[in-house]
């Protein structure tokens, strides 16, 4: 890597670090704590609504009182606290540590009703795998052999069927691929196996549709009429409509076309190439000095993780680099006059960036921001040439010369604002006009406008 950019290393790990959020070790240190107290301090918190403390002290006092009568509640208020604060995957492990540790506890039926509940708000859109889906469903049907005949328990079923229906769904997406490819008899085995296991859900309609399509696609004209008949009996408004149709009036899009290029962003990583564009720009200094900026291209690279359909993290780097002409003020012998250079600066950015993606869909208007460190390199010598050698296994010891050269880093941000259109599932397209501020130290924060397009990979 050139010599401008190594500082940009330790930039991209530091921001990588802060990412990682690290426990408070104020009440670790604490001596004489009681379980009864730490209990205390728990519910303290969490009547506050400050979920992140009051799960640290629930967490201490199973770490230092296990045995204590106050560990399985704490436990349970432990997932809770997890739940509220919205760590989902430390939630999911407390309720199942609860769970196991103790089965027999009063509280089983909540903690297997706010578990469903959990996993029930990770579900993801029927295109994607639907294992927290199952899972849901599964905690659910545990709550439900706990306790029946409340108003949760009927919470709990309706949402049952709701899962069910989505994992349905899913069944159609993946048989309406098979159409699209035209594996018509692997759609049918498929069909014929969702119907039997999903006979009781809004979506069995347009899973008979489908069946019924596979079957007329493969020249079975009298089972396709068949089906069809059942179709008609069952769901009169279904009655000779294509599989589109029938999803429409399940307030669906085209469950092939979802399958094939949209299973949404939330939980994938993607990589980007950024071919990018820097308008010409124009500093002044104190004392007069000016430096002209011509028009620039560059290049950039990403890495970034969907965190929901809306709110993506990404760590981008990009480089770029353009003439210049510097007028510099003098004042030789007392008379005051001006000075030009000429040369090339190289620019350097790593940013950590937030986006928020205003639709769900596939093509969505989008803003984003965040902070980074902008290296910039004048190539204006700063002293004489060096000498410098190295052994070579091949060559034997080669030497050569370079110059250092006056070059700084500073602090920016920026903000931006564009489109995204996702072409497929995994290939994405993504332009935007923005603005990066750069704080030049005594010459003040200066701004600087360009664009980018983002040829992506998601996966």
């Amino acid at each position: 890597m050139p010599g401008p950019y190594r500082p940009l290393i330790p930039v991209a790990a530091l921001f990588l670090l802060l990412l990682s959020a690290g426990c408070s070790e104020k009440l670790s240190r604490k001596t004489g704590l009681t379980d009864a107290g730490l209990f205390a301090l728990g519910q303290q918190k969490t009547e506050k609504k400050q979920y992140g403390e009051a799960a640290e002290a629930y967490q201490m006092l199973i770490e230092r009182f296990p045995t204590s009568p106050l560990a399985s509640q704490a436990q349970f208020s432990l997932a809770s606290s997890r739940m509220a604060n919205g760590e989902e995957l430390e939630a999911e492990v407390a309720f199942d540590d609860f769970l196991r540790l103790h089965p027999a506890d009063p509280k089983v039926p909540d903690a297997l009703f706010q578990k469903g509940d959990l996993l029930n708000r990770q579900v993801l859109n029927p295109g994607r795998a639907q294992g927290k889906t199952q899972e849901a469903i599964e905690s659910y049907k545990r709550f439900l052999e706990k306790e029946q005949g409340t108003p949760r328990s009927a919470v709990a079923a309706a949402r049952i069927t709701d899962l069910r229906n989505r994992m349905a769904l899913h069944e159609s997406t993946v048989i309406s691929h098979y159409i699209s490819r035209k594996l018509y008899e692997n759609g049918e085995t498929r069909a014929r196996r969702v119907i039997a296991e999903y006979p009781d859900v809004p979506a069995t309609a347009e899973l008979m549709s489908l069946l019924a399509l596979t079957l007329e696609k493969q020249g079975k004209k009298e089972d396709a009429a068949q089906v069809r008949q059942s179709l008609a009996v069952k769901y009169p408004e279904a009655v000779k409509e294509k599989p589109s149709a029938v999803a429409g009036l399940l307030g669906r899009a085209d469950p092939g076309s979802a399958y094939r290029s949209r299973q949404g962003r939330q939980g994938r990583y993607e990589f980007s190439f950024q071919p990018r564009y820097v308008a010409s720009k124009d500093i002044g200094f104190e004392g007069g000095s000016k430096v002209e900026l011509d028009q620039a291209l560059g290049v950039g690279v990403g890495f970034g993780y969907n965190i929901t359909d809306k709110f993506a993290l990404q760590l981008d780097a990009s480089w770029s680099k353009t003439d210049y002409q510097a007028k510099i003020a003098t004042s030789a012998g007392g008379n005051p006059g001006t000075a030009t250079v000429d040369g090339t600066l190289h620019l350097g950015t790593i940013a950590l960036d937030m986006s928020y993606y205003f639709l769900d869909g596939p093509l969505t208007p989008f803003v984003m921001g965040g902070f980074g460190w902008t290296v910039a390199d004048s190539n204006i010598p700063s002293g004489p040439p060096q000498d410098t050698c190295w052994w070579d296994p091949w060559y034997g010891y080669i030497c050569t010369a370079y110059q250092n050269t006056y070059k700084n880093s500073y602090f920016s941000y920026n903000l931006g604002l564009g489109a995204r259109w996702e072409v497929t599932q995994a290939f994405f397209l993504r332009g935007s006009v923005g603005w990066q501020w750069v704080d030049l130290g005594r010459a003040g924060t200066t701004d600087f406008m360009g664009g980018r397009l983002d040829l992506g990979y998601m996966y």
